[in-house]
């Protein structure tokens, strides 16, 4: 790698076996965003352990019943999104800045609603990216929105061993050719250990955004612990050594670009 990146690492619902993720994040020292919603269909942090966990890490919304969003009507869809977001603030005391479809689905008029209702970016599923967030300003101007800057993130590696297929439906329904083609060279099996190695290059070649995410009752089920510690022990490698800074998806969304904040927290 002859460039610099940024590393951001994201973990969703909030499940009780998080703390495993905590353990792993201090020891390597890479930064995360959490995002909880208040109840889910699994086991879920309290709300004390979720204003323990905002001490040192982000906390960003994911509804408040962990619902996919397309299977709302418009009027709870948007409950769903503003209410998560106030719940967040009142547990942590801090503004909740991130917001993050359940089952990464949504519609554009999600994607207004979450400017609509103060936060500052949206984390998708996208896969294979390592491209700076891209911020537009979004609202529906039909109802007389006023219109509000929002960075949209994707993501590079989940810590799940999907198969081929997976990643090349992925990109196929966001129509991104460049995941296409990683995905047709990248994942011949499932070592998304090795896909970490690789994009991770490719983030710091193009001086980007290298984006890891799971669920941590997923990395248990599928027995990812000890490959989820090797990618971060990778991670923390790229960090100490200056080829990358890391952060919580709410400072990369707030950044000019991957390079100011390199420069702001190296």
């Amino acid at each position: 790698m002859t460039n610099r990146c940024v590393v951001t690492t994201s973990w969703d619902d909030g499940h009780p076996l998080d703390h495993r993720l905590v353990d792993l994040l201090v020891r390597y020292e890479l930064a995360a965003t959490f995002y909880i919603p208040r109840k889910s269909q699994l086991e879920t942090l309290s709300e004390e352990k979720i204003r323990e966990l905002s001490q040192r890490f982000e906390i960003g919304a994911h509804t408040m019943d962990h619902l996919a969003l397309t299977t709302l009507p418009d009027v709870e869809a948007e409950r769903q999104i503003h209410d998560s977001g106030a719940w967040v603030a009142d547990v942590t005391g801090r503004p909740c800045e991130m917001f993050c479809p359940p089952l990464g689905k949504f519609q554009r008029e999600h994607v207004n609603a979450i400017a609509r209702h103060g936060f500052n970016g949206y984390r998708t599923v996208e896969l294979l990216q390592c491209d700076p967030p891209k911020r537009r300003v979004r609202g529906d101007y039909v109802r007389g929105d006023k219109g509000w800057p929002l960075s949209s993130m994707t993501t590079s590696v989940q810590a799940h061993p999907h198969p081929r297929s997976a990643y090349l439906r992925n990109a196929l329904k966001r129509a991104s050719f460049g995941p296409l083609q990683r995905a047709w060279t990248l994942t011949g099996n499932t070592d998304w250990v090795g896909m970490v190695a690789v994009m991770l290059e490719e983030a710091a070649r193009t001086g980007g955004v290298f984006h890891l995410w799971g669920h941590s009752w997923e990395i248990e089920a599928n027995e990812q612990w000890p490959n989820l510690e090797k990618a971060f022990a990778m991670l923390a490698e790229a960090v100490q050594s200056g080829r990358a800074v890391t952060a919580t998806n709410g400072e990369v969304c707030s950044s000019e670009s991957p390079a100011s904040l390199f420069r702001q927290l190296a």
